[in-house]
């Protein structure tokens, strides 16, 4: 028996056929034939994923960028291979960098960045990476090849090739070629201690593309800064850091002024959430920035300046951050945004940490490029905050004032055969809740299903007040659905739960409000933003106010009608044998008149605050 199970086993172990899954990247033995060892067959060639190049020729000193996108949105892959080979003998040849924080380089043959591959497994829509061609071009025509996995069954191999044809001669001119995209070719300087690069950049009118390159000889640090399509009243800031966060930084921003100028400034960021502040404020910020170049051309601004003079750095007073340095690694981060009409710097639009590590005493390029996806995720939170502003501004406050203060209110009158204040209370909510939902599947959506980092406090703090008012909703919704009768011995129980959940999820909507005024992705620093918010905060206090003074005046009118009324039956009682009847004080209809123009200019008022803070969101 125990032979029979040890030969079953042997054969079940050598019937298995080995296969391996690599979810942070392909390994290096894979880069001679490109095919993963999922031991299944490459699928069929499909045009639901696409390869393209920035040029289809190329110099020594060029640089190719390679983006490899799904068809659709839905068309999404997880891991991937690039490598660049030589046509005739498929020799692995140039370097590579990378553009997002999706791929990263690989050693192929031995050589560093030689290839790019997927460092996790999750769903990829598109990624870019750049490639450097060698000093020493042995090949006229060089193949960019790419495998493509999208599941462990599912894989693409042979597929995604495109032929690039080496030039030899360098002019240093600016041309377009056929793919739109502007490159610029600079020639080798004839010392040998420095060495420039050459960049491109997409000229698209959605497109922001950016390359940012510097050398380095003698102690200086020539830094050359060129951005496709930075409109006028637009600024560009490098900032290397420490880490991948905001604060302590060496900022440096290319301006371009509304006369059609460019400017560079040399800037601080001391905090996370503090404007930048000039360099020249700090003691010894480390070097001297010297402007070289700045102008436009061909919807091109060159930013180009020098850090020099750089001194050993003492040891930092406590409140100052650390000097620059030339041989310190520094984390680049790139972000945009606006200048207001003295030319000064809004808050920037956008902020976008890079993956590399740079140091200015080695030669350096970083290309970064701020597509359409980036616009469309941002009007996903732009979506989000206006349905909000909407939903707590004007329907929920009006439908609890309802609920609160007009039950008895036009009592013979009937909509949809309920109570006038019930069918309005309750068309208000429902429209209240499904627009909350869908505010929620937006900021889902813009945030990829990812929870906010504990790192961003005020973006943390919005997010737990948020799902904590979107439960609120969904149990205000289920105890509605589920009720008991009105004259039910436990309504009582509902009605006070119902009226607490809901002014509770109003106040907290509120504090959501406020603190998302202080997100970095607006530009709420002027007054206008904060007087709309704080007078429509001020309005609903004294409107619940003054509802409330109304109800407590007509009541006390009611209540000596009442009494007026008992001292007259018991006078006649004295001296009528019948009893007459309990006599009820009539409705007034004057109250009514009263909380009915009341309601109607807080809806003018809380539609009109809310429209301006819509407005105002759209802009930011």
């Amino acid at each position: 028996m125990n032979s029979f199970v040890y030969d079953l086993l042997i054969f079940i172990l050598i019937s298995i056929q080995p296969g391996h899954s690599y979810p942070t990247g392909a390994p290096v033995t894979e880069c001679a034939s490109m095919s993963p060892q999922h031991n299944v067959a490459s699928q069929e060639c499909s045009s639901k994923y696409t390869l393209n190049v920035d040029k289809s020729q190329y110099y020594i000193n060029d640089t190719v960028r390679i983006t490899i996108r799904g068809s659709t949105n839905n068309d999404t892959f997880r891991g991937v291979l690039i490598i660049a080979k030589t046509k005739t003998n498929e020799a692995i040849i140039g370097t590579w960098s990378v553009a997002g924080l999706d791929i990263k380089t690989i050693a192929c043959g031995g050589k560093s960045d030689t290839g790019v591959t997927h460092n996790s497994r999750t769903d990829k829509s598109s990624i870019e990476a750049i490639w450097y061609p060698p000093s020493n071009i042995t090949d006229n025509f060089t193949v960019i090849k790419a495998t493509i996995v999208t599941t462990y069954a599912q894989i693409y191999v042979g597929c995604f090739s495109t032929t690039l044809t080496a030039k030899y001669n360098d002019p240093s001119i600016i041309k377009e070629n056929t793919t739109g995209a502007v490159v610029t070719n600079y020639t080798n300087s004839s010392s040998p201690t420095t060495t420039t690069t050459t960049t491109s950049i997409t000229s698209t009118s959605n497109d922001t593309g950016v390359v940012i390159s510097w050398t380095y000889a003698n102690g200086i640090t020539a830094v050359k800064m060129q951005i496709n399509n930075l409109k006028t009243s637009q600024w560009l800031a490098l900032g290397l850091s420490l880490d991948s966060e905001m604060g302590e930084d060496h900022v440096f921003v290319c301006k371009h002024l509304a006369d059609d100028t460019l400017s560079i400034e040399r800037r601080i960021n001391p905090g996370s959430t503090s404007p930048p502040i000039l360099a020249s404020t700090m003691r010894d910020p480390g070097g001297t920035l010297t402007t070289s170049s700045l102008k436009l051309e061909n919807g091109i601004a060159y930013c180009e300046f020098s850090l020099s003079n750089f001194t050993s750095s003492k040891q930092r007073r406590r409140r100052d951050i650390s000097a620059l340095s030339q041989s310190t690694t520094y984390i680049p981060l790139i972000a945009m945004g606006d200048l207001d009409s003295s030319g000064e710097m809004r808050q920037h639009t956008t902020r976008t940490p890079l993956s590399q590590n740079v140091q200015l005493n080695k030669e350096t390029t970083i290309t970064y490029n701020a597509d359409s996806t980036e616009s469309s995720r941002t009007s996903l939170m732009k979506a989000h905050g206006i349905i909000m502003l909407f939903t707590w501004i004007f329907y929920v406050p009006t439908g609890i004032l309802i609920a609160l203060y007009f039950k008895k209110c036009w009592p013979n009158r009937k909509l949809c055969g309920k109570p006038i204040w019930f069918a309005v209370h309750r068309a208000l909510m429902t429209i209240a809740t499904v627009l909350t939902l869908i505010a929620f599947i937006l900021i889902l959506a813009y945030k990829k299903g990812e929870w906010v980092s504990r790192k961003e406090n005020l973006e943390y703090s919005h997010s737990i007040i948020g799902i904590m008012v979107v439960c609120f909703t969904l149990i205000q919704l289920i105890m509605a659905l589920y009720r008991c009768e009105p004259h039910d011995k436990y309504r009582f129980i509902f009605n006070y739960l119902h009226g607490f959940l809901g002014i509770l999820s109003l106040i907290l909507a509120t504090i959501a409000i406020f603190i998302a005024m202080f997100f970095d992705n607006f530009n709420f620093k002027t007054s206008a933003e904060w007087g709309i918010l704080t007078a429509w905060t001020c309005w609903i206090f004294i409107l619940f106010l003054i509802f409330w003074m109304i109800g407590y005046c007509f009541k006390e009118d009611s209540v000596k009608e009442i009494d007026m009324t008992s001292i007259e039956l018991n006078d006649r009682n004295q001296y009528s044998p019948t009893p007459s009847k309990s006599i009820q004080p009539e409705h007034n209809v004057k109250e009514d008149w009263i909380k009915g123009i009341l309601i109607l200019i807080h809806v003018i008022i809380a539609f009109a605050l809310s429209l301006a803070l819509v407005i105002l969101v759209g802009k930011a």
